[in-house]
């Protein structure tokens, strides 16, 4: 049976604590699990820039503009709490590369707006789908209690870092 253990050499996939003699427990493993799915995250997020040829901002303007919807450069720019000029040069290379394309605005001639190509969903679900199906898979292995559990913590770690980033 294959270990649930991670299997890289990245220092946040290998026991420690605080002695430096054997794996934390109760709140010490879990800061430590938090570590190595932030790693992980960041990790698969380069990959799929990879895959798809694009940016860790230019992944975020089409996730956005896939789980969102077309908008406006202006909002984009909020949404990545960004400058309008950096997220014109994201959308620009977005363009260039094929990914997505812009619009006119259909009631204001003074805007365009943004849309996903029709390829890009496609193409990073393939990249994606493994990731989700996971994901459901050990979620629905769990208890609805277990559930309900890990789902309040979440949210907990959601709103620390709510609270730890100003507006």
């Amino acid at each position: 049976m294959p270990s649930s253990e991670p299997s890289s050499d990245h220092p946040s996939d290998r026991p420690a604590s605080r002695s430096g003699t054997e794996a934390p427990d109760g709140a010490g493993a879990i800061r430590d699990r938090l570590r190595n799915l932030t790693w992980r995250q960041q990790r698969f997020e380069r990959y799929l820039g990879r895959q798809l040829h694009a940016d860790a901002a230019g992944l975020a303007v089409m996730d956005h503009l896939v789980n969102v919807g077309p908008t406006t450069p202006t909002d984009l720019a909020r949404r990545l709490d960004a400058s309008t000029a950096a997220t014109t040069l994201v959308i620009d290379r977005l363009v260039a590369g094929g990914h997505a394309y812009r619009q006119p605005h259909p009631t204001d001639r003074r805007k365009v707006i943004v849309t996903p190509a029709d390829t890009w969903e496609s193409a990073a679900h393939q990249h994606v789908a493994p990731l989700i199906d996971g994901i459901a898979e050990a979620a629905d292995a769990l208890t609805p209690r277990e559930q309900a559990t890990v789902a309040a913590f979440l949210g907990r770690v959601v709103d620390a870092y709510d609270r730890a980033t100003p507006p």
